[in-house]
Parts: structure tokens; sequence; C-alpha cells
């Protein structure tokens, strides 16, 4: 494997998994606190209750993993691993995949290993050039750029988003961060 991409010798094993096409794509991010550990993470999701059988199996050694699945509840345990030794197990129970009108068929969940996190994904309409969270006047957290979104991962709580278009910046109070759960917020467009 000798001068193969990180990325394109990932090792997924799709058991009984979903004919091309047919299913949504699940995005899973994991972090610890705020610090991203995708990748540095295996992932196995199981359709939800069932522990038998995983949908996938994904090695860590990417940014996040992106994978095809039908609609549905799933299941997802994912392990850290820093030289060969196990240093988080966290499971996410319940997590429902569906056509989501506002995911436009991308559905992304974050996993964190410290407990009372929650993320808020941000999606705008072409021209939102810059978001913000905020607590106060005061940032919350860096904006992590996503495939067409922006990810902030921030302790559970209330928030609000700055945007700023040009010389105009309009707040948005009062966006809650669920805790362990990604919450989707779309900027409204201008009026």
């Amino acid at each position: 494997m000798s001068g193969v991409h990180p990325f394109l010798a990932l090792v997924a094993l799709v058991l009984g998994g979903p004919q091309a096409g047919s299913g949504l794509v699940l995005e899973l991010r994991v972090f610890n606190g705020q610090a991203e550990v995708s990748s540095t993470t295996r992932v196995t999701i199981h359709r939800a209750g069932d522990r038998g059988k995983p949908v996938a199996v994904i090695a860590g050694g990417q940014a996040g993993v992106e994978l095809e699945v039908p609609e549905g509840i799933y299941d997802v345990q994912a392990i850290e691993e820093r030289d060969g030794s196990v240093v988080n197990i966290q499971w996410a129970n319940r997590l429902v995949v569906m056509p989501y009108p506002d995911e436009g068929g991308r559905h992304l969940e974050v996993l964190n290993f410290q407990a009372g996190f929650g993320a808020l994904q941000v999606r705008g309409t072409p021209g939102t050039p810059e978001v913000a969270l905020q607590t106060g006047s005061k940032e919350a957290a860096r904006a992590i750029q996503g495939q067409g979104y922006i990810l902030f991962v921030v302790p559970a709580g209330t928030y609000d988003v700055l945007v700023r278009r040009g010389e105009r910046s309009v707040r948005h109070s009062g966006i809650e961060v669920p805790r362990d759960r990604t919450r989707l917020w779309v900027v409204p467009a201008d009026k």
C-alpha cells in the first residue's frame, strides 16, 4: 500500500448495506470536547436495537466518516485509539436519519466523548460570508467548515448566531444547542 493516500486506503466493511443510490449520506464527526478526533476513531454503525450485525465498520484515519445508508434509526459506537490503546468509547443511540428537506440528502451527526457538549450545524444561502456563535458579545467557539455547512461544537446551552453579509449584521438570539445531539439551523433568507 505504499504511496496510497490514507483517505483512499480507508477500510470500510459494509455488511448488508443499501444498494448504491438507495440511501442518504450519513456524515459522522467525532470530538473530544471541542477537539476533533475523527481521524483516530473507529466507528461501528448498527440499526437501532440490533447490535449483532453492523451496517458498517469504518476504521479511523480520515477527518470524518461518510456513508450511504437507508432512511432509518441507528446506534453508533465510536472507539478512539492512541498509540494502539483504547482511550475513549462512546455510544450514540437512536440517531434518526431521514430525508429532512433542509439537508439535501446529507445528514450530519456529531458524537462527543465529553459529556454536556452539543453541536450546531449552520446551513446558509449563497452570499452568507460570515457566521459566528456568541454568548453575549464574546465568541463561543471557532467555526469549523464542513461540506455546505459551518459547524460549532460547544457545551450545551443557548447561544446567539451573528450573521454578517457585507456591512450588515443580524443577530439571532436564543438558539439552543442540545446536549449530546446535533442541531441544524438554517440562516433565514434576507427580506
